[in-house]
């Protein structure tokens, strides 16, 4: 079969970057389309076939791809699939919402649907620049508009697989379909304990709003314990300001430092609800804890007694209790280590591969008893 992999854009690394990379290793031959590419990324993936759309050329001169939503719906037409037999995107967004013939087998690997349309009310607030805060009206329309359009792509998409039970919920609130589900891999020959533990808890992602960081922030403030954050975003000069010297910013890491905190951590905190929860088990792979909420992902991810404990959303005062009273000693590095290897690279890609199987059953079947 002739294959192509879809990817939202390649502006940043987190976990969907992660299932990017693990859908090219299963196909190395297929190009690789995305909206928008950031030079430092295009130089990582300078291997790859990869191919961009022609929102490249403003991105390059304006790189702010979160400003360019009303202009993806022209911009997703342009791709030509007429010749593939089957095309896998990778989606948090709108890779799902490309235009393929209905000979082609269209699978969407879907991180969640679109956040800032179906789940986060906050965007304008946190994306627009102040300068066009007075246009929110026509903003709000254009949202409504695009809800709409996504809700209507998503139809034509083949089949969906959800990366975790909370996802699947959500496509089928929200788009009224169905999804097998395929956890997202975790490198677990790279995540290992490194060092002994230290005298520190840990975040660490993207410091933006969503993420609750500035609770965890205030908590260590008040406690005095030492706490380590690592990464960089939006509410990074905001947390700085707020921290007490009893809170450590490391600022961007690479993948070998962060396992070295990971290791070194008395616990990993994860305050947020997120799509599936792969931090938590980063960290336990290199046998670490984790304290997260009660809610979305993490219930998939983190099992209370021996891989972490739960908090409940927004309930800082139960995770303050937990931080003080804990004893990592209690969450054994084995038991750790063998709940992330359930979620292995090679888990994903058998697990995938049986997916794609059984989407090809599910339409030759169908097309089938339609010629019949």
């Amino acid at each position: 079969m002739k294959i192509a992999l879809v990817h939202d854009s390649l502006t940043q690394e987190g976990g969907a970057e992660r299932v990017l990379q693990a859908l090219h290793k299963l196909y190395p031959e297929a190009p690789v389309f995305v909206l928008v590419a950031s030079r430092k990324l295009w130089e990582k993936y300078s291997t790859w076939d990869l191919r961009v759309s022609w929102l490249q050329h403003l991105y390059q001169f304006f790189p702010k791809f979160q400003y360019f939503f009303p202009l993806i719906p022209a911009a997703l037409k342009t791709w030509d699939f007429k010749s593939y037999d089957l095309v896998i995107s990778s989606s948090s967004s709108f890779a799902k919402n490309i235009h393929v013939p209905k000979k082609t087998v269209h699978i969407d690997y879907c991180h969640t649907p679109t956040r800032f349309l179906w789940l986060d009310h906050d965007y304008l607030a946190q994306e627009l620049p102040w300068f066009l805060r007075a246009l929110r009206p026509v903003i709000g329309l254009l949202l409504k508009w695009l809800r709409r359009w996504d809700y209507n792509r998503a139809q034509q998409v083949t089949a969906f697989v959800a990366n975790s039970r909370e996802v699947r919920t959500r496509i089928k609130k929200f788009y009224g379909r169905g999804a097998e589900i395929v956890y997202p891999p975790v490198d677990t020959d790279f995540w290992h304990k490194t060092r002994d533990k230290q005298d520190y808890f840990l975040i660490a992602g993207r410091l933006q709003a969503h993420k609750n960081n500035d609770a965890v922030i205030q908590l260590f403030n008040a406690s005095g314990l030492p706490l380590h954050v690592a990464g960089t975003g939006r509410q990074e000069a905001l947390l700085k300001q707020q921290a007490k010297p009893n809170i450590k910013f490391l600022g961007r890491v690479s993948d070998a430092a962060l396992r070295d905190e990971y290791s070194g951590a008395r616990a990993f905190i994860y305050p947020q609800v997120e799509d599936f929860g792969l931090m938590p088990l980063e960290a336990a792979a290199c046998g670490t804890a984790s304290l997260g909420v009660s809610e979305g992902g993490s219930l998939e991810t983190i099992i209370p007694g021996k891989t972490g404990e739960f908090f409940t959303q927004g309930n800082f005062g139960q995770l303050g209790q937990l931080v003080r009273s804990w004893r990592q000693e209690k969450y054994r590095t084995e038991e750790l280590r063998h709940h992330a290897e359930r979620f292995s690279l090679a888990q994903f890609e058998a697990g995938f591969r049986k997916a794609v199987e059984n989407i090809f059953v599910s339409v030759n079947r169908s097309n089938h008893e339609n010629r019949h």
